[in-house]
């Protein structure tokens, strides 16, 4: 088991400030609904800034390559231009949004508004990391990893039923993503709050049916 790190840090702090100040919480709160975990894609801004950096060199070899009648340039030109659209445009798409695990469900979150969400209740009494699809990125070199320390993560959640895709979490730091599998699946109830054992069938504080 890793040390908690700094981003980690951060990650917990956030999720103490939101319980704790109910001014800075998410509108979309609902009543004895709390965050237990929060996590931000990594590869928005990433994503964004080297699908740009391509479109650059490629449209400027591919002008460069037609004016000068220059084919092989004008393709690679071309080639780094259809390589780095896409991850334009999925850099855009990812940035700014954020995830929430609450005492309720998953929320998939944008500019503070609520995109997509699961409720926690399809993992009643099993391990959520059971339906994590954890991928690692590719192995970097040592100047990578010298510059980025963390290794990040592809995460996708699973239906727990038949296996299917529910939500991708993008990339995310390793600390962000071993917090999240260590959540336990304790069920809440939807009327006080209360935390109760998965096996429970009524909330131990206000009798409600879970």
């Amino acid at each position: 088991m890793l040390g908690w790190t700094r981003i980690d840090q951060v990650h917990r702090a956030e999720v103490i400030a939101f319980q704790s100040n109910t001014s800075s919480a998410p509108q979309w709160l609902q009543a004895h609904e709390e965050i237990v975990w929060v996590g931000q894609t990594q590869y928005g801004s990433r994503g964004w800034g080297g699908g740009m950096v391509l479109v650059l060199f490629g449209g400027f070899f591919l002008a460069v390559g037609v004016f000068a009648t220059a084919l092989i340039m004008a393709a690679f030109g071309l080639l780094f231009m259809i390589i780095g659209i896409p991850l334009t445009y999925q850099g855009i798409i990812q940035g700014g949004i954020r995830f929430y695990l609450t005492s309720f469900r998953l929320v998939r979150v944008k500019k503070g508004s609520i995109v997509a969400q699961i409720s926690r209740e399809i993992f009643r009494g099993k391990s959520l990391s059971s339906f994590l699809r954890v991928t690692k990125a590719p192995r970097r070199d040592e100047r990578g990893r010298s510059s980025q320390p963390v290794e990040n993560f592809h995460v996708e959640v699973l239906d727990p039923n038949s296996g299917n895709h529910l939500m991708s979490l993008g990339w995310l730091p390793e600390p962000s993503v071993k917090a999240l599998e260590t959540i336990s699946q304790d069920v809440y109830c939807q009327y006080c709050g209360r935390k109760n054992l998965a096996s429970s069938a009524v909330c131990s504080e206000c009798g409600a049916n879970l």
